[in-house]
């Protein structure tokens, strides 16, 4: 970790990578000539949030390694239970499709909105981009929802909805 610090709105913000997931190849592709992929302790094909309005109580998106992808990432939405409604689950999983489906033009398209904008335009609930993405938009580039493309969100998420084992 080079630094953290904290903002007046009491959110911490790191600036140093540590962590590597198993969607970034060239990482991959480093360990392996380092001959140290042996050593690496990888964690579960998982996100976990911490839940806003419940302090110490965490959430998970569990991805099952018996499903391909990116069913294992619908099926994590789908069995979340502490964080989402069914009826927000069933309009965040219907709001990615367009994500899914369209691939990387898709992607690129997006980034004239911002991840609030394109919540809106999905018709996903405003709850799901308080209690979601505003930690993914802080954790991407540190910074809140309204500010950040979703072009950059959808980067990421289409490389952990792609991959079978994109976060682990």
């Amino acid at each position: 970790k080079v630094a953290a610090w904290q903002d007046e709105d009491g959110d911490w913000y790191e600036t140093g990578l540590h962590i590597f997931f198993g969607a970034y190849p060239n990482v991959q592709n480093l360990f392996g000539e380092l001959g140290i992929s042996d050593r690496l302790q990888w964690k579960e094909h998982s996100m976990i949030f911490a839940m806003p309005n419940k302090p110490g109580e965490f959430s998970r998106f569990d991805f099952p390694d018996i499903l391909p992808s990116p069913l294992n990432g619908i099926w994590a939405i789908l069995r979340n239970n502490e964080m989402l409604t069914w009826p927000e689950k069933v309009k965040f999983a219907i709001g990615l499709l367009p994500a899914m489906l369209g691939g990387q033009p898709y992607v690129e398209a997006q980034d004239g909105l911002s991840v609030e904008e394109w919540m809106k335009k999905q018709g996903i609930p405003e709850r799901v981009t308080d209690e979601v993405f505003i930690a993914m938009s802080k954790a991407l580039n540190f910074i809140n929802p309204d500010e950040l493309s979703m072009q950059c969100v959808l980067i990421a998420l289409n490389r952990f909805l792609q991959e079978k084992h994109g976060s682990k």
